[in-house]
């Protein structure tokens, strides 16, 4: 028969301390296959310290260790994972089953860390059948007598069908009966099966059972007695397999199958720690809802400024009369109006890409009808105003060029109005309203606008002909704009110039002053109605900087302003009102996400913490979990999976609690709030990503744990 171990000269040496203790001296073995051996010897003779060699968890500190011919020196730690998983099977003196893991989920513990897990749950199954286990499958460890523990340890030990069988002290915490059992099970797997058994123990009765004895002191043989004849070389040949294809293996059919057996595992783990796990993760549960509330709630704010902007129409631009200097005197914006209806007609005649001009001048005034009165602005405009403010008439009509030509007493109400002057259910429409005692016909009801982003109420309005504020209503302000020849010849104007300063008595234009220009120019004048706003809607968005170009080029020739000279007018595309906000919405949003987000960095602490303390928890199960075949990276992978599921599972759970409060402050709050697909994804990618930075460290500390160190930790 061949060697199947070959050891030579070998020694181990501890340190501990300063002081070096010499555990083997210069001990040479040679092990057939298929022989029956025991390992006899006081405490502390070393004996188990070369069943640690042997099986691969300890390396010696000199001579030399074969397996099956290759030197196990040379190989790389996942080449030794590797052989414990395939080629050798461990019963242990104290069991070492899992905690809280069923008997069944024990023995398939070696499948998770080797290409044999087809059919685990089966072959597991069968062994623990085999073993006298027939309906303990699911009993926990604790569920189970001493005896019955140690059968699902060698279970386990079988499970992936191993040449070498490694037992130590196998009945050490056993009474005789069970102690004889187990020792007949293993006789049986040595003859039956021809599996090469080494057996540590201090009791002759076990090694009665074997086919040699090999008795060591002080780290010596002292010495080795064959009783009997080993199993018959025929009986091997159920064992598949090379040490070096366990050596080797498929690394690639290895990782994918491990992937599902550490989702499993972490699963499980989790499963057995509810309490623990559900604490774990409420950093991260609370982290992500904030971040997508806070989110939504930015997003609505966003979403309500962007509406409100849009409710004054689309492409618009508007003109509001500036700052005017007179006579060394500075005014304030509005102080005077300097905007005129010929501003408004040249701007409709000369600036290309401009779709629709309307203007308007304003006053707040009573406004009354039967025994009702309320106080509002009164806005004397153009019909096409309407269309430019994307403004409908959702009663009645509009009223038309005929009697905005004709000063025609009409008006349109304002929501607003129309709730402050009529009792419900009743029709404004063709109703007759006074303003400055004057009498107007309702002939429509405007639409419902609402807060202005300015925070005015846009339905608080009564509109009315131009013409008719101007003549019959408001005395609108007039200017006399001088008219210089044509140089062709012509009688139309052309860019007329605008220029002169207020009279001594002139005041604001929105309480009816009298305004007179005086002109330099010769050539004839004309009368023209001051007006307090002028707007401008562009054929496209693409137009409107090119359109608002050429409103301020055109008001500089026609007010005659200077290059060093103030404007007297501004003009304001919405664009410019909705990036702003649009600005400050999106700093105020990522503030709040930013704000929010500091809940997911104490989750990850806390992840990181729960899972150091269940590193040291679990250190002799990170151990057991070696001495079976797992690798440094899978549990450095299976531990990362764990922290990982965490954050997964707590992510999930927050992007469920973050939707249903945006949805609940809405309908509390009567506040607008957007879900934000990213704000969705973001949170939950950055609450897995917290999970995996914050479980790295951990879970590198388990995966860096000595095997035989790990296995003694209590």
């Amino acid at each position: 028969m061949s060697a199947v171990i070959q050891i030579e000269g070998l020694n181990k040496t501890y340190r501990m301390g300063e002081v070096e203790v010499q555990a083997l001296r210069n001990v040479s073995l040679s092990v057939e296959r298929g022989e029956f051996l025991a390992i006899m010897g006081a405490s502390g003779s070393g004996k188990s310290t070369l069943m640690n060699i042997i099986g691969c968890l300890d390396r010696p500190t000199g001579g030399r260790y074969l397996l099956e011919g290759i030197d196990v020196a040379s190989l790389k730690e996942e080449q030794l994972a590797a052989i414990r998983s395939s080629r050798i099977g461990f019963v242990f003196q104290t069991f070492n089953l899992l905690a809280r893991t069923t008997a069944i989920e024990n023995v398939e513990l070696p499948l998770f860390y080797s290409e044999r897990n087809l059919h685990g749950e089966q072959r597991a199954g069968e062994l623990l059948e085999m073993l006298g286990l027939k309906g303990r499958e699911n009993n926990n460890p604790n569920q189970l007598s001493g005896g019955q523990q140690q059968r699902v340890a060698i279970a386990r030990s079988l499970i992936n069908r191993p040449a070498i069988l490694l037992a130590d002290e196998p009945t050490g915490n056993l009474d005789s009966k069970n102690s004889a059992e187990i020792m007949e099970i293993i006789s049986r797997l040595n003859r039956e099966q021809g599996i090469t058994v080494l057996v540590v123990t201090h009791d002759a009765d076990v090694a009665a059972y074997t086919d040699r004895v090999v008795t060591f002191r002080d780290g010596a043989i002292l010495s080795d007695v064959r009783t009997r004849a080993p199993a018959k070389a025929e009986t091997l040949a159920a064992m598949s397999g090379s040490l070096e294809q366990a050596a080797n293996g498929n690394g690639l059919n290895r990782t994918r199958k491990f992937g599902t057996m550490a989702l499993s595992a972490a699963a499980r783990a989790l499963r057995r720690n509810k309490t623990r796990a559900a604490l774990t993760m409420l950093g991260i549960f609370i982290g992500v809802a904030a971040v997508i509330a806070m989110v939504a709630v930015g997003n609505g704010a966003r979403y309500s400024v962007q509406q409100q902007i849009q409710s004054l129409g689309t492409n618009l631009l508007v003109v509001l009369p500036g700052a005017t200097t007179a006579n060394g005197v500075r005014a304030g914006a509005g102080s005077i109006s300097t905007l005129t209806v010929a501003d408004g007609e040249a701007i409709q005649k000369e600036v290309l890409g401009a779709a629709a001009v309307s203007y308007a001048d304003h006053q707040v005034a009573q406004v009354v009808y039967a025994h009702q009165n309320w106080s509002t602005s009164i806005a004397g405009t153009t019909p096409i105003y309407l269309t430019i403010r994307d403004w409908p008439v959702v009663d009645g009509r509009n009223f038309t060029d005929e009697e905005e030509r004709s000063a025609a007493p009409v008006c349109l109400l304002g929501r607003t109005v129309v709730n402050n002057l009529y009792g419900p259910g009743e029709d404004p429409v063709g109703t007759v309203v006074r303003v400055k005692n004057f009498p107007l016909r309702v002939v429509g009801v405007l639409g419902v606008k609402g807060q202005s982003s300015f925070g005015t109420d846009q339905d608080d309005v009564v509109l009315l002909p131009f013409n008719t504020a101007e003549r019959k209503v408001l005395g609108t302000s007039q200017v006399t704009e001088s008219v210089p020849p044509s140089s062709t010849g012509s009688s139309n104007p052309v860019l007329n110039p605008y220029i002169g300063v207020p009279s001594t008595t002139a005041t604001n234009p929105i309480y009816a002053a009298s305004i007179t220009m005086i002109s330099p120019f010769s050539g004839s004048s004309k009368i023209s109605g001051v007006v307090n706003l002028i707007f401008i809607t562009a054929r496209s968005a693409q137009e409107v900087d090119s359109v608002q170009t050429q409103v301020q080029q055109l008001l500089h020739r026609r007010h005659r302003i200077g290059p060093r000279e103030d404007d007297d007018f501004t003009v304001r595309s919405l664009s410019e009102i909705a990036q702003a906000s649009e600005s400050a919405s999106a700093v105020m949003t990522l503030l709040l996400a930013a704000v929010a987000s500091i809940s997911l960095l104490v989750g990850g602490i806390g992840i990181m913490n729960i899972m150091l303390v269940s590193v040291t928890e679990r250190t002799r199960e990170i151990g057991i979990r070696m001495a079976v075949g797992a690798r440094r990276v899978q549990i450095l992978f299976q531990f990362l999976v764990e922290s990982a599921l965490l954050s997964i599972v707590g992510g999930l759970a927050g992007v469920a609690l973050g939707i249903v409060a945006s949805k609940i402050l809405s309908a509390l709050a009567s506040w607008p709030t957007l879900i934000s697909p990213v704000a969705v994804f973001g949170g939950f990618a950055f609450a897995a990503a917290v999970g995996l930075f914050f479980g790295w460290y951990p879970a590198r500390k388990a995966s860096r744990l000595d095997p035989i160190e790990a296995l003694r930790y209590e």
